[in-house]
């Protein structure tokens, strides 16, 4: 099973969205693939519908991360075909820290490993060991899909996503994980800022950033609304179009 963490510190900038996207079109393409919610504001787990069933049975990320349960005991099917839901809860949000090792999804997803090809885990914005959870399943052969807004304030997440990939793999003495810098809600016409954004990731991270760009589009927004992926959703719309050349070059990076 292959990893990939979608994760960037800095909130709105389309993680969630890129998730969704991504697991439901390798999930389209024959894979089994798992989908991991660990942010408390659950917006994956809103996507398929899961949020009061998952909380009244008491099988979310906190008894996974927290209670010991295996990924069996807690995914759900959905209705995409080879798709499988973790889902969150506000809960999440609530627990201590301090008690959540470090390696506890990773060891999780390696007792899963024969039950799926790709893990997807949508991050939350803060909250770091959880994010160290993710960074370290995806530490050996998978990648982190680190998605940015093109503004002046493009690199406060970046950076500080970068180097916490850094800090907790050395501190544990573990590989780095690979990263890819994804620019997403691309204007057709980008203003000075969004220039400025583009030209700072073009100094400090020419050699990481994914070919492929996911264009602004009220579809997504549409998407969002109705609870759908835009890939499945309208799947010849740009954004879908982008979404799946996306998951050919992770997809390629993964390889």
């Amino acid at each position: 099973m292959r990893t990939i963490a979608i994760s960037n510190y800095k909130g709105g900038v389309g993680k969630t969205t890129t998730a969704v996207n991504l697991a439901a079109i390798y999930a389209s393409r024959g894979k089994r693939v798992l989908l991991i919610d660990l942010d408390p504001q659950a917006s994956a787990t809103d996507y398929y519908g899961l949020y009061d069933k998952a909380r009244s049975e008491g099988r979310t990320s906190v008894e996974l991360l927290y209670e010991g349960a295996s990924v069996a005991d807690i995914a759900y099917p959905c209705g995409d075909a080879g798709l499988s839901v973790i889902p969150s809860v506000i809960e999440l949000v609530d627990q201590n820290e301090l008690l959540l090792r470090e390696q506890r999804l990773k060891f999780a997803l390696d007792d899963a490993a024969e039950d799926f090809d790709i893990a997807i885990i949508d991050c939350s914005p803060v909250l770091k060991r959880l994010a160290f959870n993710a960074y370290l399943a995806a530490a050996e052969d998978g990648i982190i899909v680190i998605p940015v807004k093109l503004d002046s304030t493009v690199m406060r997440g970046t950076a500080l996503t970068v180097e916490a990939t850094r800090a907790i793999t050395e501190a544990l003495r573990l590989p780095r994980p690979k990263f890819r810098i994804l620019r997403t809600c691309v204007p057709g016409r980008m203003t000075n800022a969004e220039r400025t954004g583009a030209e700072v990731l073009d100094r400090y991270f020419p050699d990481v950033m994914f070919d492929t760009v996911i264009h602004a589009s009220s579809k997504v927004c549409e998407g969002s609304w109705q609870w759908k992926p835009v890939a499945s959703f309208e799947p010849g719309s740009r954004p879908a179009r982008d979404y799946a050349a996306l998951a050919e070059e992770v997809f390629h990076e993964l390889a």
